[in-house]
């Protein structure tokens, strides 16, 4: 008498969600594919849907690749479908999709514009531009096969422009009639590291963190991401050489590595990492002879380490298996907080001591790396291209941004690659710093 009666136990609230498999093809290929299904109150999948069949690019195709999977679509379309049918369902009157009209989407579209993310921040322009793209695309999709059945139509969400393409010529191309009004942040990741800590922090890596010594070199000289460098594979594996040098006259002429397929690493079907982009990446020019140093210097390190040949892959960990992305990262995060910023702060350096006292205040990042990188492209003069083919990014966006504030770069350009080679050169097992 007097306990209050549960409204809607759990069981009985429903909302959309997406759910991932993971396979592996007979030749070690991974691939994910991803639903979207509903979900109780308990988080436990009480049915699938068909609706991840209109979210692809390869929907009205005769051709789609394995690897293909729109998983990072399907939460914008989840975001979407939660806010219409399942918050607020009641308010507009629907319980299905096909009842969703346009205002209901461009409601959407700006709450998701001026949603406050946990961390008190906002979704970004990029970020909400790619929800609506994909959500219009998604809703267009299904106006075409269920026409007579929806509210919505598909002259109801793109209208026609004219736009230059990438060859110059003018093209007119369906684009979102929407319009959402959000809140721009400032970045406040602190990914910031002088030319003076990269020189410091990579010797110290191959004397108190041999096992990712490495990766970091494939950060700082090729702009791999943290989760790629967990990707890269031996010379000598038995799926196919991670790594090329290519040699004229005994000289390293062009160093690239192969990250054209995400592989399995692992006996146990552990994920590793995730490539974003699937490319071969050459190692920048101008970092050619520290990166060949490094890698002389991991390559010893490996002949004291068992790991299982039948992958061989480039990072280890204590069990001999490939090393897993959130491993790579407490290591690096190590590093930096037991042996970097000690260092620092006890460092003659003014400016040395002034950073380490900065990393006191702020978590340092595996990217921090990439985009030490990206500052020494811009700083070295390359174009848009130049930075987005190096950086291995799909689109030229972040290039871009990286030269428009190429003035408030407040660093000095400098001849890193001979100090770092020099540096390396020093090590012979143990770097003193």
């Amino acid at each position: 008498m007097g306990d209050l009666m549960e409204m809607n136990p759990p069981e009985q609230d429903q909302r959309y969600a997406v759910y991932s498999v993971r396979n592996t093809a007979e030749d070690g290929l991974i691939y994910t594919r991803s639903f979207i299904v509903i979900k109780n109150g308990y988080g436990v999948i009480v049915r699938f849907t068909r609706l991840q069949e209109y979210a692809g690019v390869y929907v009205n195709g005769t051709y789609r690749p394995l690897t293909s999977n729109p998983e990072a679509k399907l939460y914008f379309i989840c975001g979407m479908l939660n806010y219409c049918l399942v918050d607020h369902g009641a308010r507009f009157g629907i319980r299905h999709v096909f009842s969703i009209t346009r205002e209901m989407l461009a409601e959407y579209f700006d709450h998701y514009a001026m949603e406050q993310l946990p961390d008190g921040s906002h979704h970004s322009r990029q970020s909400v531009e790619r929800c609506i793209s994909t959500v219009t695309a998604f809703m267009a999709k299904l106006s075409s096969k269920y026409g007579g059945f929806m509210k919505v139509r598909k002259a109801d969400l793109y209208t026609e422009r004219t736009v230059v393409s990438r060859k110059g010529k003018m093209v007119k191309r369906p684009i979102p009639t929407f319009q959402a009004t959000g809140i721009e942040d400032h970045d406040g990741t602190f990914r910031d590291i002088p030319t003076k800590a990269v020189e410091i922090l990579l010797p110290m890596a191959f004397r108190y963190a041999k096992d990712i010594a490495f990766g970091l070199c494939l950060q700082a000289f090729a702009g791999l991401r943290a989760g790629e460098v967990c990707n890269v594979r031996q010379e000598t594996s038995p799926l196919g050489p991670g790594i090329r040098f290519v040699e004229v006259d005994g000289n390293v002429r062009e160093v690239s590595i192969d990250l054209r397929r995400e592989l399995a690493l692992r006996s146990d079907g552990a994920e590793v990492g995730e490539i974003k982009k699937e490319r071969v990446q050459r190692v920048y020019p101008a970092f050619r002879e520290a990166f060949c140093r490094a890698y002389e210097l991991h390559k010893e390190y490996l002949r004291g380490v068992e790991f299982e040949k039948e992958y061989a892959p480039m990072f280890v960990n204590s069990r001999g298996k490939a090393m897993s992305y959130e491993s790579y990262r407490k290591k690096f995060k190590s590093l930096v907080n037991d042996h970097l910023r000690p260092a620092l702060l006890a460092s003659e350096d003014p400016e040395l001591r002034i950073y380490g006292q900065l990393l006191c205040e702020n978590s340092l990042g595996t990217h921090c790396l990439r985009h030490w990188f990206t500052v020494q492209l811009v700083l070295r003069g390359e174009d848009i291209g130049s930075i987005q083919s190096f950086r291995g990014d799909r689109n030229p966006e972040t290039a871009f941004l990286y030269l428009q504030n190429k003035g408030d770069l407040n660093r000095e350009l400098k001849e890193s690659n001979e100090k770092l080679v020099q540096l390396l050169m020093e090590i012979g097992g143990e770097a003193d710093v």
